[in-house]
C-alpha cells in the first residue's frame, strides 16, 4: 500500500524527538500546527494542479482525507508498536507464546491497514475518477517520499541523501 499522508510521517517523526521542556512545548505546538497547515495547503495545491480540480472539487477530497486521519494515525501507531517489539534486544530469548503474539499482532495491523485502505478508496472514488485516484495515490506517495528524503541525514549524496546511495533508494514500503 502507499505511504500515508505527510502528517503521519511528521507525526511519527515528531513522536521520536526528545521531550522538550513545557515552555518549548507551547511554542512548538503552535509551530507544528502552522507547519502541518502549510504542508496540507501545499499538498492540496499540488493535487489540485496535477489532477486539474477546481476548488469546489478539492473541498470534498480534503474532507474525506480528514475523516480518515484518526484511523490512519491509529494504524501508524500500531505499526510503530510492532516495530518496537521487533527491535527488542531480548526478542531472541522470547518464548514461542510471545513470538506467536507478535506474529498475530503483525497480521492484525496489516489487516487494519488493508481495511482502512479499502474504506478510504471507496470514499475517494465518490469524488475522483479511478484514473484521478491512481494519480492521487502517486502524488501522495511522491510527496511522502520527498518528506522522508528531507528528514534523512545529509550525506555525501547531498540534501536528503545518504551515504552509499542516492536519495530515495532502498526506501520501499515495508510492512513493519
Amino acid at each position: 500500500m502507499k505511504r500515508y499522508t505527510v502528517l503521519m510521517i511528521l507525526g511519527l517523526a515528531l513522536a521520536f524527538e526528545p521531550a522538550p521542556i513545557p515552555a518549548q512545548v507551547r511554542a512548538q505546538g503552535g509551530q507544528r500546527q502552522q507547519l502541518e497547515r502549510r504542508l496540507q495547503q501545499g499538498f492540496g495545491r499540488l493535487v489540485q494542479t496535477e489532477l486539474g480540480l477546481t476548488a469546489e472539487q478539492l473541498a470534498p477530497l480534503q474532507a474525506i482525507m480528514q475523516s480518515f486521519r484518526g484511523d490512519r494515525q491509529a494504524v501508524n501507531q500500531a505499526q510503530v508498536a510492532v516495530r518496537y517489539r521487533l527491535r527488542d534486544p531480548n526478542l531472541a530469548e522470547a518464548s514461542d507464546e510471545t513470538a506467536r503474539e507478535i506474529l498475530e499482532e503483525m497480521i492484525r495491523v496489516q489487516e487494519a491497514e488493508l481495511d482502512l485502505y479499502r474504506r478510504e478508496q471507496a470514499e475517494l472514488l465518490t469524488v475522483l475518477t479511478p484514473n484521478q485516484l491512481v494519480r492521487f495515490y502517486k502524488i501522495r506517495d511522491d510527496w511522502g517520499q520527498r518528506i522522508q528524503d528531507l528528514r534523512r541525514p545529509r550525506g555525501p549524496g547531498g540534501p536528503g541523501g545518504r551515504a552509499g546511495g542516492p536519495p530515495g533508494t532502498g526506501g520501499g514500503r515495508r510492512p513493519f
